[in-house]
């Protein structure tokens, strides 16, 4: 994969475009042993990473012919070690991104949350919270980290604040994406309330910080062009019949992902 270590950063991973071109029916290999290429954005069952595994299993045992494991076996071993890269690849992103929020803070001058009246700082800031929150609760909750690197800073819901100066926190209300269906927004709630449970250590006694960020759901639409490339479940049914043909082949649909959120973690 062409890291000079561990540590490295991941510069070979297919973009969306590929992936999506691949995925509708092509037929030979996504990448070549010389060339390997796996989509740490997705699970080993997509059809890039399936392809991809029987690459690196046949090249495996064209590079040990001494080797007695059947290419089953080595398949299965490489989907365990690639459920790892995808963890550090996550985390590799996570600190970029956060890294990227906190020099646009330095760049505009704002020192926390509330000071925020930049939407990409603010879109940034929000995506890194939820996708903080989601790793955090991946045991009891293991869909969520998958719901919001899907999404992505851009599908996060912006914000509109009020606050009379002097007079205590500031409130957010969440502007409403027409296009994305309740079951993602629901998601993206109680990633909300779990970040403020964890704030106030779940006994509403305040971590040291900022106040925390107010967020509350409102009737203000949000006027940004809906994403492409997610999965059909992230659509509100709505929206998508309202699409023509040269629409919807427009929006990419992908196959629909769990949205279920465990009654363990409800709130």
């Amino acid at each position: 994969m062409k890291r000079e270590n561990k540590h490295s950063p991941f510069t070979n991973v297919p973009n969306r475009a590929e992936v999506i071109s691949y995925t509708k029916g092509t037929q030979h290999p996504c990448c070549t042993a010389d060339n390997f290429r796996v989509d740490l954005n997705d699970t080993p069952a997509s059809a890039w990473n399936t392809s991809a595994s029987h690459v690196f299993a046949a090249s495996f045992r064209d590079a040990h012919p001494g080797c007695d494991r059947s290419l089953k076996t080595i398949f299965d071993a490489w989907v365990v070690h690639f459920n790892y890269l995808r963890q550090v690849y996550a985390k590799q992103q996570m600190v970029a991104r956060e890294e990227q929020a906190r020099v646009l803070d330095l760049a505009s001058g704002y020192t926390n949350e509330q000071d925020y009246k930049s939407p990409l700082a603010g879109i940034h800031s929000l995506y890194n919270r939820h996708l903080r929150t989601a790793h955090r609760h991946s045991g009891s909750y293991p869909s969520a980290v998958s719901v919001v690197q899907q999404l992505g800073p851009t599908g996060m819901s912006s914000d509109e604040s009020e606050h009379d100066v002097g007079h205590g926190e500031c409130i957010y209300h969440i502007t409403h994406k027409t296009w994305r269906s309740a079951a993602v927004t629901d998601a993206l709630h109680v990633l909300d309330k779990l970040h403020l449970r964890m704030r106030y250590q779940e006994q509403w006694n305040a971590t040291a910080g900022a106040w925390p960020h107010l967020r509350t759901p409102s009737s203000q639409v949000s006027n940004r062009k809906p994403l492409s490339g997610l999965p059909k479940n992230f659509y509100a049914q709505d929206y998508i019949s309202s699409l023509t043909s040269e629409g919807l082949d427009d929006l990419l649909l992908q196959e629909d992902m769990p949205l279920d959120i465990p009654q363990a973690i409800a709130v």
